[in-house]
This record gives structure tokens, sequence and C-alpha cells, in this order.
């Protein structure tokens, strides 16, 4: 039994019935399958990155590492290209569905039959006995297998709750509160005048402790967001960040002009470099005009200094940090390390990755892991 019929529970069922393990029960809450696949990347589904990293997650390295070996990106394009799916990389290197998400989902149903799928169906507690007793508003469900791939808190638009932790607690496993990630920020007074550039975007990079994340930073009404931020959100918790607006280019390279004014040189949006300047108490002024003073004031535009008052929430938020204990699941299979045939897939670990398809990679990966080790169970 396969308990979430999002993107790690979908492809673990397709792997088994290409294996030929037809004896598969998906349980999902919700009226369809893949609802969180529908919505993601803005509906064309960021399915994976060409550099998928360890480094690019939250979590335990060696763990993360071991299960993206199992599946790469380009074994992950593979299995797409085989089902008509050709995704296409529109920005920093990610892969997005080319017409929509529903491209993913049809390839990733492809072999599950109706008969297989208990839809609209609540997950409200687990049992142990001889097997694995599921408990739900429809009524009881026995399991020899039991596969856990609820997902997180992230979207609870469509569907996404702490269940998981709840079923973690049953089983006696350790975990972690979910926390909303890959989020925009709201901002202190200090910062207020961000507000008044909504709508306008400007690519930054932006320090949060030892990473440094590129992209977009889009001004919003509530404070930041856009895809710098979103993947600066996994690493932050509290206290300063430094943004960097001039990421692609030196202080002296930047403003060698000394004939022409600052904002000119700044190469961001005017209005943009109009709030800057009068943030920073920095005239603009000619390059030639600017005395020492000015010249540290122009330097924070390579690390201004601001503290996130928070974020946006999780009706916002693309994925949580915190889940299950990694250290008390096998890498090698994704089975529990406390119980026999019980496994945890996906987003349900304490497992997050950057903004950029890094988290459907995971998903996919731990699914195939899973795969392949209850393949060798079910077919004995």
């Amino acid at each position: 039994m396969v308990l979430g019929a999002g993107a790690s529970g979908l492809m673990l069922a397709t792997q088994l019935y290409k294996k030929g393990c037809t004896n598969i029960l998906l349980v999902e809450h919700n009226p369809k399958i893949g609802m969180k696949i529908k919505v993601s990347g803005g509906g064309k589904c960021n399915v994976t990155n060409e550099n998928v990293n360890f480094d690019n997650y939250l979590g335990e390295h060696d763990f993360v590492k071991k299960v993206l070996s199992a599946f790469s990106p380009k074994a992950l394009l593979e299995f797409l290209n085989t089902r008509n799916v050709y995704p296409s990389i529109r920005s920093l290197g990610q892969y997005f569905c080319k017409k929509s998400a529903d491209e993913v989902i049809s390839a990733l149903e492809i072999g599950i039959s109706e008969k297989t799928l208990l839809l609209n169906t609540r997950v409200q507690s687990i049992s142990k006995d001889s097997a694995y007793i599921v408990h739900t508003n429809k009524g009881d469900i026995e399991a020899k297998h039991l596969v856990i791939a609820v997902g997180s808190s992230a979207y609870p638009q469509v569907g996404g709750s702490d269940i998981g932790l709840s079923l973690a607690k049953d089983l006696n496993h350790t975990y972690t509160a979910f926390t909303p990630v890959l989020v925009g920020w709201t901002v202190q007074k200090e910062q207020f005048w961000m507000k008044e550039l909504s709508g306008i975007s400007t690519y930054v990079s932006i320090d949060v402790g030892h990473k440094k994340l590129f992209g977009d930073l889009l001004f919003a009404h509530k404070g930041i967001s856009g895809p710098a931020v979103l993947s600066a959100s996994l690493y932050w918790k509290k206290g300063l960040v430094t943004i960097d607006f001039l990421p692609n280019i030196s202080i002296k390279e930047a403003f060698s002009q000394k004939k022409k004014q600052v904002s000119t040189q700044m190469g961001v949006p005017k209005r943009l470099s109009k709030l800057l300047l009068e943030n920073l108490e920095l005239k603009d002024k000619k390059i030639q005009d600017l005395n020492e003073q000015d010249w540290k004031k122009v330097e924070l535009l390579k690390a201004y200094p601001m503290s996130p008052a928070g974020n946006f929430g999780l009706k916002k938020a693309e994925a949580c940090r915190g889940g299950i204990d990694t250290s008390e699941i096998d890498a090698k299979t994704m089975e529990s390390k406390l119980h026999k045939n019980l496994y945890f897939l996906g987003e349900v670990l304490d497992v997050t990755g950057e903004l950029g398809g890094y988290n459907f990679q995971w998903a996919f990966a731990s699914a195939i892991v899973c795969a392949n080790d209850l393949e060798k169970k079910m077919l004995e």
C-alpha cells in the first residue's frame, strides 16, 4: 500500500507496475492524483535540473547523496521521453514541461488502474500487528508493505498537511516539525521602501549563512520574493542576510565611467536605483564627485544588509523544512530501520531542495530506490 499519489507515490507505483508487481493500492486524500504536481512551476512543473548535487539540499549529505545517485536527472528525462514527455530548459538549468504539468501526471499514471486507486480517502492513523493497519475515514485497510509518501504541510490549498508526521509518531519515528520554505520574506520597517517597488524584479545574489544563491528578486506588496529569495529561504531561520544588487560585476567595473551619474551605471530598474540610493542616503551624483564616505555607501550595493521579518506562510510556500529523521531510514532501500516493510519517500523526509526542480528529483529518486527493494520482496 502506498499512502499519497503525488510525485514519489506515483513514480513508485508506475515503476512497480512496469516490473510486474500489480498488487498495489494507492491511497490519496484528494479527488485527483498529482495535485501538487499540477500547480508546480506555474502549472508547467519544474520537473528537474541539469545540475543536481547533494549540496543543493538541506539534509544529511551522505543520505541525500546515496539516494540521488540511484536516479540521475538524465535517467528521469529518459523515463519521461519514453512516455512522450520532453521537458526543456527554461532558466538556471531548470527543466519545465512544454505545455503543462498534466504531461508529467499522464506519464506517471501509465499502467496504474483505477481499481488500485482509492481517492478522497483520508488516512487518520496507523497501527501495527502482524501487518500494518491503516485507519481511514472509509474504514481500515491492512497491508504487508506500507509506503508513506504523503508530502509536507506546504500548499494546504491542495491538501498539504503534517499527517506524515502524525503517522511517524504512531510508529515511534523521530521527526522535526514542518516549517515553510521556498517562500517569500516579509520585511522590517527599515525595508518598507521595497513595497513601493511591487512588481519589479532584478537579478541578485543573496548570502545567507554559508550559502550564496543567485536569481531574480521580485518585489511584492508583502515584501520580497522571486527565485533568489525562495532558495535563500531554505537556509534562513533568523538574522541577517546580505543582497548583492550587482552580482556579476565588481564596484570598480560597475562605476568606471567617471563623468556619469551613479544611478545610470547601477544596471538595475530606474525606480529601484532611485529608492536604493535614497535608502543608502546617497545623493545621485557623478562618479568623479564621490567622496570616501560616498564610496562606502556605494559598496553596500554589493552587500546590502537586511533581516527578514518572517515569511509569506504555508499557503505561499513551495516546500517545507523538517520531516522524518533520515538517520532512521536506510538510504539503500528507503526502508525504516525501526520497522520491517515500512518505507518513507519524498518530502515527508527531512530533506529539502532549493528552488529549481530539486525537490521533484528527490521525490523521484527516493521512489526508484524504494521500487528496487520492493520489487525483490514482492516477487519473491
